[in-house]
């Protein structure tokens, strides 16, 4: 049910980056805004700060960034700078959060870990990645299905935008189990705080912060 959920919202954005009359960055992409239906189909839903590019264009730039910490990727939360990947950045700490099962809003020193990124990151290198699975789901879900979602998760939250794939990319690496996924690289862990300098602009980045609680992946 969880893998049916994590491919409807990456099917959700593809539809927005690429179907669309005219493409569409979400930029404040998280669990609490997805929605399930009844047959737990997930719906993308508050688009009051998504922003509408024209067909040649790639990205954008604001020096007012409004988003949720954590979920902000860290070319956007740094230097205002937004695009597709942006969206690909919290798709994939949208993902983590499915399979761990833990709240990224609330997430403090698990484990000494800063960030859910970081924890999950940690059981990645060590080869723990079992110890990083939702407990609930032990023992009724593919280890190895949880495994590659944690691996598309884990690419999508790379450092360098250029790196992470795209929605589409996203769709088929989900879908196809035979599609090869590329070995990620460190994430970036985005622990700075609140607020902190733009040294390529020399002058402080103010955020307006979503501190709303994330919705557990369950049906209501």
């Amino acid at each position: 049910m969880r893998h049916k959920i994590i491919g409807g919202i990456a099917r959700g954005i593809l539809y927005l980056h690429e179907d669309s009359r005219l493409r569409i960055i979400h930029r404040d992409l998280k669990c609490a805004n997805i929605l399930l239906d009844e047959d737990m189909n997930p719906k993308i839903a508050d688009f009051g700060m998504a922003r509408l590019f024209r067909v040649n264009q790639t990205e954008g730039c604001t020096s007012r960034i409004a988003g949720t910490h954590g979920y902000m990727s860290p070319e956007y939360r740094r230097h205002g700078h937004y695009s597709v990947k942006s969206d690909v950045y919290s798709f994939g700490v949208v993902v983590l959060e499915i399979i761990t099962g833990k709240r990224n809003s609330s997430f403090y020193h698990t484990e000494g870990s800063k960030n859910l990124v970081s924890f999950v990151w940690k059981h990645w290198q060590k080869g723990t990645h079992v110890e990083a699975f939702d407990p609930s789901i032990a023992g009724t879900c593919s280890e190895n299905e949880v495994l590659r979602c944690m691996h598309i998760g884990l690419l999508c939250v790379e450092e360098d935008p250029a790196q992470r794939p795209t929605m589409t990319t996203v769709v088929l690496m989900i879908n196809s189990s035979s599609f090869d996924l590329p070995l990620p690289k460190q994430p970036a862990y985005l622990t700075e705080g609140i607020g902190q300098a733009d040294q390529s602009k020399s002058k402080l980045v103010q955020f307006s912060v979503d501190t709303q609680p994330i919705t557990i992946v369950s049906p209501r």
